[in-house]
């Protein structure tokens, strides 16, 4: 029996220990409270500047949509102008802005979904894709998604820039949907053309019979009735030679990826690009992607609460867990050997828990040291 015993001790030992050693394998660099809003999007600059976003589909809120982290405070950017709630052109300032993604050059893109809680409808100019230069503040670049490819069921979640193609390079979206409306989007920056593809695509739609865990209670997939985040095409990311674009379902566990010298091609026909989907295996169920310069891909776990690293030969690491903390992995990012995440709580919104907000501010913005925390 003391023999059981000892061995059931080292059995707990050896398979619960990663995880407690990497519970304190992140750093904080931000506590976010109110009356500074729930965050979300998160790019890291070469030189380690953080920026921010602050969406407004889930809460609409009057404070600022973006900004850069300094000392650890909140800083309205590039503006105050055009980061706080304006009676200009939608197209002039920031109404929702979702992903965030900084580019080779340091050039920062953001995602606008155009999306204000309570309002069903997209404003033609709200949604729309900004360009940045993170030095000067100008904006290079206002790409409006055009109607018909804009759908107010559309939302347009995350987003990678891809400098190889294209005149002056293409950008593609995860559109998770919020009604059953879900794809990629496609832009040439230098035309303004823009495409929707795979709609409804099995690679781009929740996964039928969907069940997933959080904070230790399951829930079931169901579009009538939501009690956690979900939908389609959310998670994106590039590979380093910028020759494949992966994506993720929000509700699944599939990871898929696609040439981008097909996709970026508008002449590309929807079954060529339907034919040339691939699938890369199972993942843990997430919500945003980072992707580093040696081909790994970082998910943010939300069912085990962890930040877990996919190795360019499909081989998975944890790299920290939190049950306190690591409520929602939403944005991550990767740089400088770092990856940073925000942690936003969205499955404890009002929307998911009958009314109830069950949020507990602040909301935390952490990074973690990968060569350190690989287990």
């Amino acid at each position: 029996m003391k023999h059981f015993v000892n061995l059931l001790f080292l059995s707990i030992f050896l398979f619960a220990s990663p995880l407690v050693m990497a519970q304190q394998d992140y750093e904080i660099i931000a506590h976010i409270s109110p009356p500074t809003p729930d965050v979300s999007g998160i790019a890291v600059s070469s030189d380690n500047r953080v920026f921010l976003g602050f969406p407004r589909h889930a809460d609409l809120h009057d404070s600022l949509a973006l900004a850069e982290l300094i000392d650890g405070k909140v800083i309205p950017f590039p503006s105050r102008e055009y980061v706080f709630p304006s009676n200009k052109p939608f197209k002039d300032w920031l109404v929702s802005p979702h992903g965030i993604y900084i580019d080779k050059k340091d050039v920062l893109w953001v995602l606008d979904d155009g999306k204000r809680a309570g309002i069903d409808q997209i404003p033609e100019g709200a949604a729309k894709v900004v360009a940045i230069d993170i030095r000067t503040k100008k904006i290079l670049y206002t790409l409006v998604i055009p109607k018909p490819v804009l759908s107010d069921d559309a939302h347009y979640n995350d987003l990678r820039v891809d400098l190889s193609h294209g005149e002056k390079g293409t950008v593609y979206i995860a559109n998770s949907g919020f009604g059953e409306h879900y794809s990629l989007i496609v832009i040439d920056v230098a035309s303004g053309q823009t495409r929707e593809v795979l709609l409804n695509h099995y690679s781009t739609s929740p996964e039928p019979g969907f069940m997933g865990f959080l904070e230790g209670r399951p829930h079931i997939y169901n579009i009538k009735k939501q009690s956690f985040p979900n939908g389609g095409a959310d998670g994106i990311a590039l590979s380093p030679d910028n020759n494949t674009l992966y994506w993720t379902a929000i509700t699944g566990r599939h990871l898929y990826s696609l040439s981008t010298g097909i996709l970026s091609n508008f002449n590309t026909t929807s079954l060529q690009l339907a034919d040339a989907v691939k699938f890369e295996g199972e993942h843990p169920a997430c919500d945003g992607l980072a992707e580093d310069e040696n081909g790994n891909i970082y998910f943010g776990s939300f069912e085990q609460q962890s930040i877990v690293q996919r190795t360019a030969d499909g081989q998975y690491h944890l790299l920290a867990h939190d049950k306190d903390n690591f409520v929602w992995p939403d944005g991550l990012a990767y740089r400088n050997g770092y990856v940073y995440v925000t942690l936003g709580q969205w499955n404890r919104l009002p929307g998911f828990n009958n009314g109830r907000d069950r949020r507990k501010p602040p909301y935390l913005v952490v990074r973690i040291k990968i060569n350190e925390n690989i287990k």
